[in-house]
């Protein structure tokens, strides 16, 4: 693990829409930029990406479906993005995110029944995430969080043999305006378990030398306590990285 101290922007705008897009686009804080950063990236590694996908997903992102990590100026995201696990879950182990059998003998249940195929088909590569789903397995003992649920799957994706390059997961919680020393005692616990399985279920096959983990957020908190016993929106703050591919432990910068 190292931290790399005070990550951030000058003007930073302490608004937590506004930064997020700040860090996804890495803009300056007076410029507005609609296409992430890794869109960009993407724009360049796929330029025909609509006409000939890649076999594999070059990214995969579960909650916060208005960041703009993986989004172009047309709103078009180069990542599979679900808003929770489990809709990714059932991607991955059905191969479709909607039952279209379990439907009421109607005319409403054709309705409903028609609506749901047309969306299963959206999902280009639902057969590539069951395949690997199905080829991969959890060995690890991951907290029963929402963290731990969408670290495991991930494990289970990569260690089936996906190809994709970048997965995005979401944890909230760390706007702790009131009562800070429980809640970021029982967010950074969750954070630090779920890691620790996360590289010990990647540890077969030495898959965890070619993985790392990077935290980020739109801002950091101030060092003054409030009078809700928390802290209000700050400036720069730590990011975190992990995995066996760092060059050691440690802190980087000032």
């Amino acid at each position: 693990m190292r931290v790399v101290q005070n990550a951030g922007y000058t003007e930073q705008r302490k608004s937590h829409f506004r930064g997020a897009d700040i860090w996804a686009t890495t803009s300056d804080a007076d410029q507005f930029v609609t296409s992430g950063v890794l869109c960009r990236y993407f724009n360049d590694q796929y330029p025909d990406f609509l006409t000939t996908p890649p076999a594999t997903p070059p990214a995969i992102q579960i909650g916060g479906p208005g960041n703009r990590l993986f989004n172009n100026e047309d709103d078009f995201n180069y990542a599979i993005s679900t808003r929770n696990p489990t809709q990714l879950y059932e991607i991955a182990r059905t191969g479709q995110l909607y039952d279209t059998s379990n439907v009421p003998e109607c005319t409403y249940g054709e309705q409903l029944k028609y609506v749901r195929a047309v969306a299963n088909t959206t999902f280009t590569y639902a057969g590539v995430l069951a395949e690997a789903y199905d080829a991969g397995s959890n060995s690890a003992e991951f907290e029963n969080d929402r963290l731990g649920d969408q670290l495991a799957l991930v494990a289970r994706l990569i260690r089936g043999g996906l190809k994709t390059r970048f997965y995005v997961v979401e944890i909230g919680g760390f706007d702790t305006h009131a009562n800070q020393a429980v809640a970021h005692a029982t967010l950074l616990n969750s954070l630090a378990k779920n890691v620790k399985a996360f590289f010990k279920d990647l540890e077969r096959g030495s898959i965890d030398q070619r993985v790392m983990t990077m935290t980020m957020s739109e801002f950091g908190r101030r060092i003054d306590q409030n009078g809700s016993q928390g802290t209000d929106h700050g400036k720069a703050a730590p990011m975190m990285l992990f995995g066996p591919g760092l060059n050691g432990n440690g802190l980087t910068g000032g």
